[in-house]
């Protein structure tokens, strides 16, 4: 692949593509260093919804600076397309690290708190990701871990309360229409990711079957809470399990509503077992 666009990057190779647009590899030949381009693609150049929705993310990306979140360096809008370009994260998504076997609790609260982290540098501007999940999640060789994919998100003060998100992250007040999202949103979606890792995506399969869209929505509407790692044999400690079942509580007033609070009892409890803090 040879192809350049917008003068100066250099096409390396596909790293993924949607209904709406691709990602690539790139060399920008001006700086001469490799970055990330996400594009429309040029059939959807002129739909506006499409459009806006990436010019969106390029605002919402560029307000946020932190080291676990994927930083932007420019956009770049022309007649045929527009474009982020990203930085370039060399990791794969988190979801691998646990799609069959758990997670030891020691290893993944390492991961928590630079998710933690970065969360709280987008809610400190305003943000609600609205999509935390595995796959938008990206670790690094060093372990270093990277927020990214932020075409859902929108600002607590205005976001849209249309449906939206990855169904099996969404909290209960994001399947209801009219509802008022909160930060709370993003921190119930990571504790979802949590209780995966901890039992592994084939684990909880096994627990909870392979449930039908609708019937997913009807039980996460209802008051039956979800069993805690402890009530499911995880080899985890009293402390992190009661932190992960609050995180996943379905009524957000029982809910973890700010990052901080969640930060706060997490460093309390990893201050009794000892755990370092350093390298994050």
């Amino acid at each position: 692949m040879e192809e350049i666009v917008h003068g100066r990057y250099k096409l390396l190779r596909k790293l993924g593509s949607g209904g709406t647009g691709e990602v690539y590899k790139a060399l920008d030949l001006r700086l001469k260093r490799n970055v990330a381009i996400k594009r429309i693609l040029p059939e959807k150049r002129g739909k506006k919804r499409v459009l806006g929705r990436l010019q969106k993310e390029a605002e919402y990306l560029a307000m946020v600076e932190h080291a676990n979140v994927v930083l932007v360096h420019d956009i770049v809008d022309s007649r045929d397309t527009f474009s982020i370009i990203m930085e370039l994260v060399n990791g794969v998504p988190f979801i691998r690290a646990f799609r069959r076997r758990p997670m030891p609790e020691a290893q993944y609260l390492g991961y928590l708190r630079q998710i933690l982290a970065a969360l709280k540098a987008v809610h400190g501007v305003g943000l609600i990701h609205r999509d935390v999940n595995p796959k938008n999640v990206l670790v690094t060789r060093e372990g270093v871990v990277k927020l990214t994919d932020f075409g859902l998100s929108g600002l607590v003060k205005d976001t849209d309360h249309r449906m939206g998100g990855t169904l099996a992250y969404m909290p209960p007040e994001a399947m209801r229409k009219n509802s008022r999202l909160g930060f709370g949103v993003d921190i119930y979606s990571l504790g979802f990711l949590s209780y995966q890792a901890i039992l592994s995506l084939h684990g909880f399969k096994k627990l909870y079957g392979a449930k039908r869209p609708r019937d997913w929505i009807r039980w996460v509407l209802s008051s039956e809470p979800f069993k805690t790692l402890k009530e499911l044999g995880a080899p985890v400690s009293d402390d992190f399990s009661e932190l992960v079942a609050r995180m996943l509580a379905k009524d957000p007033k029982v809910r973890y509503q700010k990052v901080a609070q969640v930060q706060k009892d997490l460093d309390g409890y990893l201050e009794t077992i000892g755990y370092p803090a350093a390298g994050l």
